[in-house]
């Protein structure tokens, strides 16, 4: 992952007090913090916004952009989506771009995976003023909220946002399309809304990573209930197997050389690394694992019911490796 990022609020005030950076690099996949610093360049620049995205345009296509000049000093705000997919044989020509930017241009690079990391990308990053991205920790998010709810004028409980990032806090904008819901459902009296009506709006739990972290603290009901609402929501069996798989394979990596993020992305998985890594023995982490294909493979050649053998194999993994059944 890149060092030295910046906050999108620290980016924000920047952007306010009118301090706009000719190459910008953005790490994470929060829209709401890409939209937002975006919309806050365009405002402050008084630029023209031209988005490119990888694999639909070219790389000839954006250096021809970036080296265009305007016979009318048009200002123009470069986007850059897909950026990891940039190919070798014109790095060299956007990183020297990059190294000497034009006036009237600001260029986004934009990297979804906030762990991205190559010669090229920290070529990019050593030139451009670098923000992280990634969705912020609840507390954090809870923030974010309140200063949309401020700038949009919308009055609604903090027990209802609580309830939001609770099931939409995989994404900013996630939790702000559905205060945007309730907002336009309620005719802007969200905070008068009948608490009976706003689990209408709520969609069931479709977050992979909470199943993670209820395994991960071997909170067995939590991780029965938790699989129970993404099997219906039709979630696909190997995908929760994956992730778990990934989830006992960071745990390892973890374990031995104290480093994270080589196979799970999550901010607060990472975070809890210490607290799962001391409810797991090496033992219990081969167990789960050993467990996991078991499940995989009897999924393929047996007629069991799905939810039996989920809901099993969780109870097993949740017990651990040492508890005679």
């Amino acid at each position: 992952m890149v060092k030295n990022l910046i906050t999108p609020g620290q980016t924000l005030r920047r952007i306010v007090a009118r301090e706009v950076f000719p190459v910008y690099a953005f790490f994470g996949e929060d829209s709401f913090f890409q939209d937002l610093i975006i919309d806050g360049i365009v405002d402050v620049f008084k630029g023209e916004r031209v988005s490119f995205v990888l694999g639909v345009d070219s790389e000839q296509d954006i250096l021809n952009s970036l080296n265009m000049g305007s016979l009318f000093s048009t200002k123009e705000i470069i986007i850059i989506r897909n950026a990891k997919k940039i190919s070798s044989k014109y790095q060299q020509e956007i990183i020297d771009y990059c190294s000497s930017p034009i006036d009237d241009k600001v260029v986004v690079f934009i990297y979804e995976d906030p762990y991205s990391s190559n010669k090229f990308i920290n070529e990019i990053s050593s030139h451009a003023t670098s923000i992280d991205m990634r969705v912020p920790f609840p507390n954090k998010m809870k923030e974010w909220i309140s200063y949309y709810l401020k700038q949009n004028k919308i009055n609604i409980s903090p027990h209802i946002i609580s309830q939001l990032i609770d099931n939409y806090g995989y994404s900013t904008k996630a939790v702000i399309n559905e205060i945007d819901k309730i907002n336009i459902f309620s005719m802007g009296k969200s905070n008068e809304t009948d608490g009976a009506i706003i689990p209408n709006h709520y969609k069931k739990e479709t977050q992979l990573w909470k199943l993670v972290d209820a395994i991960g603290k071997r909170d067995m009901s939590q991780s029965i209930n938790l699989y129970v609402n993404l099997h219906n929501n039709n979630t696909p069996l190997p995908r929760i197997v994956l992730n778990l798989l990934d989830f006992f394979r960071e745990l390892i990596n973890y374990k031995l050389t104290n480093k994270s993020g080589k196979f799970i992305r999550n901010k607060i998985l990472l975070k809890n690394l210490n607290i799962y890594g001391g409810k797991y023995s090496m033992d219990d982490v081969m167990h789960g694992i050993v467990t996991l294909r078991n499940c995989d493979f009897m999924s393929k050649t047996s007629s069991i019911k799905e939810q039996y053998l989920v809901n099993s194999i969780l109870v097993d993994i949740c017990k651990g490796a040492n508890v005679k059944s």
